[in-house]
């Protein structure tokens, strides 16, 4: 970057000791305001104080820090029952994911509901997790919640926004009435289907140590911009108030085919920057137009609930309560709550303590009931061949780092190449000395190494595939070519299950399933030609994505 660009995009001010401190200081800041809430600070997890076992469900939220109050701010009595952090607008990793779900479990008999954004981090992370807390024994379930009008195009939905926050509070209610697992799972499922979201934003944030993420004329506002900086639908010119709120609820009517004589509750999202004054006005402006549409507003919610660090400007999200339900739903919404992101209140006052992590058991974390085992068994020549093929890609994957970043530069955040390195320097310690008798074993281990040593996106994704294979290994009667391609199956079924692209998406998925289909047609004949097959077709399959629109 030019020395003329940088002078016009100065690192913005904050008062903060340090961007590599400041998720770990916000979260201690937090237990020191209310001491009734406990900080794991190794995880960056925070939970109820509370250790008596019961019966209930235990509730859990979380994602990239920087949109506080959310996700740690709506953990208490009627709400969530723990939270996790990630870094700043970054998914937290599976194992502090998993690490609440196993502290939680030990005093909530009911099992866990994890409710999670519809951001692709967090689908992957978050649903690694549930699903190795099932391996564990442990009663698991989640929820991908998305209800943004901006981006309800997507394949695979809109994003999440406050469909979260609403759900922490009817879930958290449900929870504390003694609903089941399965029927608060369901409940959450079907609410955000009557929910939608859209907001604007007049200017942008920036990342601490960071300039602006993206600039915005003068007098221009962003439609639609999402909590991390995406973009919106369209650029607009700013005009009143009045205005403003009549083109977002036009459109947020609109997406949920709201009628005159509907009942509604509204909420307002303050995105960091703006004003009290403002949004009072806003709340004004909606009561306004939902009376003259003669949609009968029930509650309106306004404040910080999924801020975007100092971001001006707000979101609207309405919840159309059907006539079925709607005095049940206002019920869990007026159920008492100590959690400190609702102004003042008992949350505030605690008796004292540090607020510091506590000691957890390791088993649940290390029980080998989660690990894969079982399955064929290679010949020592075949132990030979695996570890010899693990070395090479891996090498492979070391040499070729700068190219993948170069690639990388064009269409993402330019470290592609450093994060697979990441995984072959993990993955070339690991067969210096680790037993290959059990390909079951080798693929889970090597899933842990993606979930530990590479992180973000790529390790949940690598993660998530790897151990789906050695789930379908492990239970495979023999070491043919079938039994790697049910596993090798199994690992595109899992990427898609959490993930959810599918061939045909341009995504990795497309050279895996060329790959797949090119093994299955050759499954009976010679294993080099098979071999060679695949090959020619990953590659065949990689050249195709060129074509293909990314969805």
């Amino acid at each position: 970057m030019s020395q003329t660009k940088m002078a016009a995009k100065p690192v913005t001010s904050k008062i903060i000791n340090s961007p590599e401190t400041c998720v770990d200081d916000n979260l201690h800041g937090l237990v020191a305001m209310y001491p009734m809430l406990r900080l794991h600070p190794m995880h960056r997890v925070v939970t109820v104080r509370s250790q008596t076992v019961t019966g209930k469900v235990a509730l859990i939220g979380g994602g990239g820090s920087g949109h506080e109050p959310f996700a740690a701010g709506f953990v208490g009595s009627g709400m969530l029952d723990g939270s996790i952090a990630g870094g700043i607008f970054a998914s937290p990793p599976t194992g502090n994911v998993l690490y609440t779900i196993a502290y939680l479990a030990q005093y909530n008999k009911g099992g866990c509901l994890v409710l999670i954004g519809n951001y692709t981090g967090d689908r992957l992370n978050f649903g690694k997790a549930i699903e190795k807390a099932k391996l564990a024994g442990i009663k698991a379930e989640g929820v991908i919640l998305g209800e943004d009008v901006a981006s309800s195009h997507n394949k695979t939905g809109g994003r999440g926004m406050l469909s979260e926050v609403f759900l922490f509070k009817m879930c958290g209610a449900m929870a504390a009435q003694g609903a089941d697992l399965t029927s608060m799972r369901d409940a959450a499922a079907e609410a955000v289907k009557y929910m939608g979201t859209l907001g604007v934003c007049i200017s942008p944030c920036s990342l601490p140590g960071q300039p602006p993420l993206f600039e915005i004329a003068h007098g221009e506002m962003e439609l639609g911009a999402g909590v991390h900086g995406e973009a919106g639908i369209s650029k607009e010119q700013i005009g009143t108030a009045k205005e403003v709120v009549g083109l977002i609820l036009e459109k947020i009517v609109d997406y949920l085919k709201l009628a005159p004589g509907n009942r509604v509750v509204a909420m307002i999202n303050n995105l960091g920057g703006t004003s009290i004054l403002e949004m009072n006005i806003i709340s004004k402006e909606i009561k306004d137009y939902l009376d003259c549409k003669k949609i009968k507003l029930e509650r309106i919610y306004s404040g910080h609930m999924k801020s975007s660090l100092e971001m001006h400007g707000f979101q609207i999200c309405l919840l159309h309560l059907p006539e079925d339900k709607a005095d049940v739903w206002l019920g869990y919404l007026d159920a008492p709550t100590n959690a400190p992101a609702w102004p003042g209140g008992e949350a505030s006052v605690g008796n004292g303590g540090s607020g510091t992590d506590v000691v957890l058991t390791q088993k649940l974390l290390t029980d080998e009931k989660m690990k894969a085992s079982g399955g064929p068994s290679l010949s020592a020549k075949g132990q030979d061949i695996l570890r010899n093929c693990l070395t090479t890609a891996a090498r492979e994957l070391e040499k070729n780092e700068a190219l993948l970043n170069r690639l990388d530069s064009g269409c993402g955040d330019g470290d592609c190449g450093n994060t697979l390195k990441k995984f072959a320097q993990a993955v070339l310690t690991y067969v210096e000395e680790a037993p290959m008798a059990e390909p079951a074993s080798v693929l889970w281990d090597l899933s842990e190494a993606a979930e530990r040593d590479m992180g973000g996106t790529s390790g949940g994704i690598y993660s998530l595939g790897l151990a789906a294979a050695s789930q379908a290994l492990s239970t495979a009667k023999s070491n043919d070519l079938a039994s790697w391609v049910t596993a090798w199956e199994s690992a595109m079924a899992a990427i898609n299950k959490y993930g959810g692209a599918e061939p045909g998406d341009r995504t990795m998925l497309d050279t895996l399933h060329y790959a797949a289909q090119a093994l299955k047609q050759n499954i009976k004949g010679d294993l080099k030609t098979a071999l060679l097959s695949a090959s020619v077709a990953a590659d065949n399959g990689a050249k195709a994505t060129a074509a293909m629109t990314a969805r």
